[in-house]
């Protein structure tokens, strides 16, 4: 079944595999490739400091899990993750409260150089740190939020501009279509 316009805009031309990587959590908990199997996920790259992308998006996201909470009671086994791109700051102490703001069910990862490079890599998520004419850092991060399967593949892409009833739409839709095995690029 051919993909419809609004599915092409998110579903990835090629599934990709999660690369190899190990990360603890904002609990503490280690976290690797293996922990995206067995549910969907929607991964958010970022940074405790960001002024606008971040919070917004995490504001998206929340509402996005709400649409999906109110369609599929189910949907609750969803994990929704931000990754930090700035582990030199961003503690797993001060991502957790930051999270709960936006949601409590919503998980941090804290990885160090080489491990957070794998990761957005095999997520095509990209990430520089900057710093401005007064000396402050900064982080340019992408804004998309990236959809891995419950076989731990990533499949697709949730584009900015972030509005919770549309990323759901859109998600469900690639949901039907990988599921249904119309997936011709596994």
């Amino acid at each position: 079944m051919a993909a419809s316009p609004e599915l092409q805009a998110v579903l990835w031309p090629v599934a990709r595999p999660v690369a190899p990587f190990r990360m603890r959590t904002d609990r503490g908990e280690a976290f690797d490739e293996a922990s995206f199997r067995g549910q969907w996920s929607f991964v958010f790259f970022g940074f405790l400091q960001c002024p606008d992308v971040c919070p917004t998006t995490l504001q998206a996201l929340r509402g996005f899990r709400r649409e999906l909470l109110e369609r599929d009671p189910a949907a609750a086994r969803h994990r929704f993750l931000f990754v930090t791109v700035d582990p030199e700051n961003d503690t797993a102490a001060g991502i957790r409260p930051y999270l709960e703001y936006f949601d409590p069910e919503f998980v941090g990862l804290v990885g160090e150089g080489a491990e957070l490079a794998t990761l957005a890599g095999s997520m095509a998520a990209h990430y520089a740190k900057r710093r401005d004419g007064n000396g402050r850092t900064s982080f340019e991060h992408t804004a998309s939020v990236m959809v891995v399967d419950p076989a731990g593949r990533v499949v697709g892409a949730l584009p900015s501009p972030h509005e919770p009833a549309m990323m759901a739409r859109r998600f469900l839709a690639l949901q039907r279509h990988v599921e249904a095995g119309n997936d011709p690029r596994r």
